[in-house]
């Protein structure tokens, strides 16, 4: 209590005396906005691609050799329509052997980066309607038409009609092509085997 008081008559003594001060200032603003609308998003197979094992022979000397393409569905529904976009994180970031916009397939115990895996968008529907895969590299400011679902880039979809405004979504789904690629033998050191160890997150942003 002593301390509670003391604290007390400092903020008075001070707020007596505005004169005997001089200070700088600035603010922090908290804002944002709480939405009753809630998504449900997931993958056909959980989301998994189980390529098996693959030999070292199979593998191109110098190139990215494809091992395997995978088809996959993706299924929003959502409580009431809106606008979204689709946040793609790569979980395994900075080890793909590619295009800074591929997903890294982790490294090898030589730290080496062992490939990667492309994310297309072969069809989209919402609500029953055929839709154009658009994406945006700016958080969503301006849009084009994508087909692929891209690290570092926001996907979400338009009328096939215009491809560069998002449309309100109900309920979407994606039909998914997942490949993945090794890097070429000559920059991997494969003395023993190696788990392919690639892992992204999709989330969905209300914006």
């Amino acid at each position: 209590m002593k301390k509670y008081f003391a604290a007390l008559s400092t903020t008075a003594l001070i707020c007596a005396a505005p004169h005997a001060l001089a200070a700088s200032q600035t603010d922090l603003a908290v804002t944002g906005t709480i939405t009753p609308v809630a998504c449900d998003i997931s993958l056909s197979s959980g989301g998994i691609v189980d390529i098996g094992k693959r030999s070292k022979n199979d593998l191109h000397p110098t190139n990215n050799t494809l091992i395997n393409t995978t088809p996959m569905q993706l299924t929003m529904a959502c409580s009431e329509s809106m606008l979204f976009m689709l946040n793609p994180i790569d979980n395994r970031p900075a080890t793909a052997a590619g295009a800074g916009d591929y997903f890294g397939l982790g490294l090898t115990p030589d730290d080496e980066k062992l490939g990667f895996f492309d994310i297309t968008i072969k069809d989209s529907t919402a609500d029953t309607n055929q839709v154009q895969a658009i994406g945006s590299t700016d958080g969503g400011a301006t849009w084009i038409k994508q087909d692929r679902i891209m690290n570092g880039n926001q996907s979400s979809v338009a009328a096939t009609s215009d491809h560069t405004a998002r449309i309100d979504v109900k309920d979407l789904t994606m039909d998914l092509e997942i490949k993945t690629y090794i890097a070429g033998s000559n920059s991997l050191t494969i003395n023993n085997e190696i788990p392919i160890d690639g892992l992204a997150t999709i989330e969905v942003w209300y914006k």
